[in-house]
């Protein structure tokens, strides 16, 4: 981080403190005030002397470039559709149905549909420029300030903010004022001064003060969001940051946002990654994690011309190379925790910060930023449209294709992803696997779990097959974040391409892990053993492991993969003991004297099993669908149960996926 060193540093601590700090002397930690207070000192001289955002910052300049831009257009053409339409109706019946029956969507919905127009119009107005969404603006803005909750129904405990006997902020609540801060900073002098004034006074209240507090008064429970290490640090703090750059008159005031947003970065949230980077939440909340991180950063680098550095800290190169070398081929990755099956990497996040620091991910650079780049919502325009340097830079060459290695390793996070040599020319698997714990951020019971895709080499058309694969998450509901979270067939294991026991499924918790025990790597063949007996509350368990072995495809030969789950009881006891093949895809299962055979379209999985001294154990298969009474359950695969017919003292159950002849 650039800090340059303040000219008038004797006036400023009286003027700092009376501006900001002046709870800190009675609360909270005094080595972390110190902290947040030495960084805004320095920040403050970085800082204009009033907000100077948007068109304050450079006029029209930029403004009419991004005008020009198709996902800018593609904004005006939405704007003039809705201006066709009303304001949504937000009764408190809606609010209050989460506390009902559970349901989230529809208020989120809703809301989402007020805050879209608070957007829309406001990008709308600076790319047209000709005051057609002005009266628009002015009245979705007054009716964004009219409800009693920015908070969504969710975060909101007991109804305490929407029936105002509380106040704290949220990721809905941060999100709506930043845009909104931008929006009063950019038509200042062309709404209506009472609306001016009174969505300054609502941002002040519902997201500045609270937070400001929350630093001076720790802990605040409703805020614990300032000092976590998940998702919610960096979206809040960007839609704080963006609150404060735009509305807050002393740049000590802004600076003290800065200072606080810099610091709780570095001390908790860079802290919910581990040393390689690997993001336990999933993809989709990289994206939304990581890309609001970046947007915060891109927001630092914009109001203090470049000097105040958030992507300084060591951690953040590894956390950027997670997204790309997660993909497991052909633009598909593995959907561990909460995360959609079709997540994916936004080009726009990996490419600022790969061009930035210089990473060399050209391909995500020439996909998401110049003529490519996404104009989104105003904080997002005003961040990353308004860095000059890096999202519309000049002469940086035709981008290198970025070739993934054979294989990916996150060794702290306990994953692996193999992919076949270059040389393979035909039909050829890809994997991702993980051994983990079961208390990851967004977790799913799931130690063990792998996606298997079967690709093709001669047809760089042909979608990925997904032989068996983690399913994804559930559409959230009240239960998704409760006592109950297990209770979903996609969270908890049974969903899962993971072995069920004596009739249990896995526990939840730290504890419940996956040790590595053996890893042999290769250029023709990968192992990968953990031993995952924590994961069961079954007392009479001894042992379990699980070994995959990725035999690599090159040239013709198409290679295969191969699961061998070792489990054996105290000696006199038997038990019960399945494992299962979780897909999407057709499929057919073969009985074979007492062995499987699982056949796909272009391939088949062989699955075998004996006792500990090599005597034959009968197979049978059993299928179900996962979640299928289950409406949170968006994605419904079929389990194929592959179970030792009989309790057994031990049992080796072999799956080998090979291609189809």
């Amino acid at each position: 981080m650039k800090f340059h060193m303040l000219k008038s540093a004797p006036t400023f601590g009286a003027l700092f403190s009376a501006v900001v700090l002046t709870a800190f002397a009675a609360y909270g930690s005094e080595a972390e005030m110190k902290e947040i207070e030495a960084r805004a000192e320095k920040i403050a001289p970085m800082l204009a002397e009033a907000p100077n955002f948007g068109a304050r910052a450079k006029g029209r300049e930029t403004w009419n470039r991004l005008a020009q831009l198709p996902s800018a257009k593609s904004v005006v053409k939405s704007a003039e559709g809705l201006l066709k339409q009303k304001n949504p109706d937000l009764p408190e019946e809606l609010y209050k149905e989460y506390y009902k029956n559970g349901n989230r969507s529809r208020y989120q919905n809703k809301y989402s549909e007020l805050t879209r127009r608070v957007t829309t119009f406001t990008l709308a107005e600076m790319f047209d420029n000709q005051g057609r969404f002005l009266d628009a603006l002015n009245d979705a803005i007054v009716c964004l300030c009219d409800q009693p909750s920015w908070v969504l129904p969710a975060h909101d405990r007991d109804a305490v903010i929407y029936d105002q006997k509380e106040i704290y902020s949220d990721l809905g609540s941060t999100a709506a004022s930043g845009n909104l801060a931008i929006a009063i900073n950019l038509f200042e002098d062309r709404l209506p001064p009472e609306t001016v004034e009174r969505a300054k006074a609502e941002i002040k209240r519902r997201v500045l003060d609270p937070y400001r507090k929350a630093v001076a008064e720790k802990p605040l429970s409703g805020m614990w969001w300032v000092r976590t290490t998940n998702n919610w640090s960096a979206v809040c703090h960007a839609g704080t940051v963006a609150s404060a750059l735009n509305v807050a008159e002393s740049r000590e005031e802004r600076a003290f946002y800065l200072a606080g947003a810099d610091y709780f970065s570095e001390k908790f949230f860079m802290n919910g990654f581990t040393d390689d980077g690997y993001c336990s939440e999933g993809m989709g909340y990289w994206n939304y994690g990581v890309g609001n991180y970046m947007l915060l950063g891109a927001l630092a680098r914009v109001a203090t011309n470049g000097e105040l550095d958030l992507f300084r800290f060591p951690r953040m190169s590894a956390v950027l190379d997670y997204a790309p070398t997660l993909e497991i081929d052909k633009g598909v990755y593995a959907a561990f925790a909460d995360c959609a099956m079709n997540a994916r990497p936004n080009a726009a996040y990996v490419g600022y910060l790969s061009r930035l620091k210089r990473r060399g991910y050209e391909t995500f650079e020439t996909a998401g930023l110049g003529s490519n780049f996404g104009v989104g919502d105003p904080m997002n325009a005003t961040s990353f449209g308004f860095d000059d340097e890096v999202v519309f830079a000049e002469n940086v060459g035709e981008p290198k294709p970025f070739v993934l290695p054979i294989r990916t390793e996150f060794p702290n996070a306990g994953v692996m992803i193999c992919r076949p040599d270059p040389s393979a020319t035909g039909r050829y698997f890809a994997v991702a696997f993980k051994g983990g714990h079961n208390a990851e951020m967004h977790n799913h019971n799931d130690v063990g779990s792998y996606s298997l895709a079967l690709g093709d080499k001669s047809d760089s058309k042909a979608d990925d097959a997904f032989l068996s694969r983690d399913p994804g998450g559930e559409t959230y509901t009240a239960r998704t974040f409760s006592s109950r979270r297990y209770e979903g067939q996609l969270l908890n294991s049974y969903g899962h391409p993971v072995p069920l026991i004596a009739g249990k499924l896995q526990s939840p918790g730290g504890d419940c892990k996956g040790v590595v025990v053996e890893k042999t790597l290769s250029d023709e063949k990968d192992v990968f053993v953990i031993d995952f007996k924590s994961c069961y509350p079954v007392p009479t368990l001894q042992s379990l492991t699980r070994r995959f072995e990725y035999a690599r495809a090159r040239g013709e030969d198409a290679g295969s993969f191969a699961i061998t789950d070792s489990v054996a009881f105290e000696e006199g006891k038997s038990e019960t003991f399945e494992t299962a093949i979780i897909t999407f895809e057709k499929f057919e299962v073969r009985e074979n004297d007492g062995a499987l055979t699982i056949k796909f379209a272009d391939a088949r999985a062989d699955v075998s099993a004996t006792d500990a001294s090599g005597a034959k154990l009968n197979l049978v298969a059993e299928t179900t669908i996962v979640g299928e009474n289950d409406e949170s359950a968006r994605n419904k695969p079929t389990r194929i149960a592959l179970r030792v017919d009989g309790p057994v003292n031990s049992a080796i159950v072999t799956q080998t996926f090979t291609v189809a002849e």
